[in-house]
């Protein structure tokens, strides 16, 4: 009796996808907030590369969910979240994002960006380049603290 076998090598490898609540880049400037007229930033020059955590003065903060002002969040035109964030049970959804520029809200209109509520009571957003300049993403929500 003759007996073969082979032998099938596979190259079984598991990627390990980290959770953007654990793995994020806190972006504490609070020249975002809505409230603040100074300078003049464009977040086009940017290189934004994976999740942010926003934050002010150290506590959390979340973008802004309507329309902001021109000139504001030390910018020219003003970016803030055309949706409302997600809830944590939401996972990762994907938000459109507006830029307010004379009397129009939405004038300019950027990439769709990522954006997952965390466990702490917190948020994250993977935030892509705006297709214009003198734009910046603006925060303006502060989270209430769970006791």
């Amino acid at each position: 009796m003759k007996t073969s076998f082979c032998t099938i090598w596979l190259n079984c490898s598991t990627a390990t996808v980290n959770d953007p609540c654990d793995d994020y880049t806190p972006l504490d400037q609070p020249w975002r907030a809505t409230n603040a007229t100074q300078l003049v930033i464009c977040d086009n020059n940017f290189n934004w590369n994976g999740w942010y955590r926003l934050l002010y003065y150290g506590m959390s903060i979340r973008m802004a969910e309507t329309c902001v002002n021109k000139f504001r969040c030390g910018t020219d035109i003003t970016l803030w979240l055309n949706g409302p964030h997600p809830q944590i049970e939401d996972g990762i959804v994907t938000l459109g994002v507006c830029g307010s520029w004379g009397s129009n809200c939405c004038y300019f209109t950027s990439t769709q960006i990522r954006v997952k509520a965390c466990p702490g009571n917190y948020t994250v957003y993977e935030f892509v380049r705006p297709n214009v300049c003198n734009a910046a993403y603006c925060a303006g929500t502060f989270l209430a603290c769970k006791f």
